[in-house]
């Protein structure tokens, strides 16, 4: 049984972060932070134990109650946790207890619960108090009017995105999308750094930065600017190894190490479909792949299983990972320039190599942003990603988190998942001009016709 402090207590958590028990809420002095199920209910459970090491089994029932899940997912929503609360080193904030649990640092204070006098009743009040309680009723209403509109407006500068869509004389277009417009100049003016020093001959580009990496996708172009799909290759690094990421920019119409990929003709099964991107992590190639068989139960919505790989060298084969199975929701967005977005809720992973075996067969130790990969597949909240670009079967989509990865489906169409392709008829932001060829194949053709 869980120890339970009283919850008439707000927590202060390091200098920046406050923690009220009677809402189960985190914020700043500026926002609230975003906390999804499994992390809100952890981080109750450690606050209101703060006095104490919490166990694994503990942390594990407040987080799942009704489901068994592993301590990977525990071990993922610390990592979460971790993040939001802006954990400079390690253990910071929480910290583990090696083989016992976890301890979080977080002081109380008390919220002011003063009781009135009840012993013989108020007097009538005087003019004067009228008129001061009736100047602050006004002042609460003025007040709380103010932080509507501002509720209103801060909920829409989340949603917005900034881009832009550039064309230069070798037949290229570049798109370059943000979170702010300060990120969106930034990555506009120092697209050279990203995209040179070659040419970039007839390409697609699309360009992101997130908080300490960047995400590019591209593809070649045919004659009538379709992309070829199997030269789409989606590639998130950080800024030391630009080097590397250039040799992959440097290879031509070719399938890397990306487009090898399990059931690549794959017309007879309607109900398959793979995604594949890239990530360059301290001088190292990992290449991922993901295999997807859906079964529609209503027009936009499916049970999805997935089966994730990862290729550990070049001469070697994918090897399998995770498995993952949940459902799968496509609805509409009003942030542009997305044309619709799709929520995957997982209810079933499971592990085929824990994170100590892919270091084994991986080149040398995990860099942070491979330990973060490793630790998505273990992760069973609910994902949120966007349709940025589509051509038929050939779909780009975003992350926040990882940024950018293509989905292929041939003969899309026919299949299972035909509403990605159609959802949302011919909404294009961006003005590729790929609406005239929503439905074109997507088998591959040279640029030479």
């Amino acid at each position: 049984m869980l120890d339970k402090e009283p919850e008439i207590y707000n927590y202060q958590v390091g200098a920046e972060f406050v923690y009220v028990c009677s809402t189960r809420t985190l914020s700043t002095s500026k926002q609230e932070v975003s906390l999804n199920r499994a992390e809100r209910e952890v981080l109750h459970c450690l606050i209101t134990n703060a006095h104490r090491v919490v166990s694994f089994d503990e942390l594990l029932l407040a987080g799942w109650p009704h489901k068994t899940v592993s301590r990977t997912s525990l071990f993922q929503t610390i990592r979460n946790l971790r993040i939001k609360l802006r954990e400079t080193e390690k253990g910071e904030f929480i910290a583990l207890i090696s083989s016992v649990g976890y301890q979080i640092e977080a002081t109380k204070a008390a919220i002011n619960t003063t009781e009135p006098n009840v012993g013989s009743p108020d007097p009538l009040p005087s003019n004067n108090k009228i008129k001061r309680l009736l100047g602050g009723f006004l002042s609460l209403t003025l007040l709380i009017a103010i932080l509507v509109v501002y509720s209103t407006w801060n909920n829409k500068s989340e949603a917005i995105y900034f881009y832009h869509v550039s064309h230069n004389k070798d037949n290229s277009s570049i798109v370059y999308l943000t979170k702010s417009q300060d990120k969106l100049d930034f990555i506009e003016s120092n697209s050279n750094a990203y995209i040179t020093p070659m040419a970039l001959g007839q390409r697609l580009f699309f360009i992101t930065k997130m908080d300490d990496s960047y995400s590019i996708a591209y593809c070649d172009k045919n004659d009538i600017g379709l992309c070829i799909p199997s030269t789409a290759k989606a590639i998130s690094f950080s800024h030391t190894d630009i080097n590397l990421f250039w040799q992959e920019l440097a290879k031509k119409r070719t399938a890397s190490d990306l487009s090898v990929p399990l059931l690549y003709d794959e017309k007879n099964i309607q109900n398959a479909a793979k995604s594949y991107n890239l990530y360059i992590d301290n001088g190292k190639f990992i290449p991922n792949l993901n295999q997807y068989y859906f079964q529609k139960t209503s027009p936009l919505n499916w049970r999805y299983t997935a089966v994730y790989y990862r290729k550990f060298n070049n001469k070697g084969r994918f090897t399998p990972l995770a498995f993952n199975g949940g459902d799968v929701t496509l609805s509409a967005t009003d942030k542009a320039p997305f044309i619709a977005k799709a929520v995957a809720h997982s209810t079933c992973t499971h592990t085929f190599l824990t994170n100590n075996e892919i270091e084994e067969l991986s080149d040398g130790p995990a860099g942070q942003l491979e330990k973060r990969i490793n630790n998505d597949y273990n992760n069973d909240s609910n994902a949120l990603a966007y349709i940025l670009f589509r051509q038929n079967g050939l779909i780009l989509w975003y992350t926040e988190l990882d940024g950018f990865f293509w989905f292929n489906k041939d003969q899309i169409m026919e299949s299972e998942v035909a509403s990605l392709s159609e959802f949302e008829g011919c909404k294009d932001y961006l003005a590729l001009g790929v609406c005239r060829y929503a439905h074109v194949n997507t088998q591959d053709q040279s640029s030479n016709g």
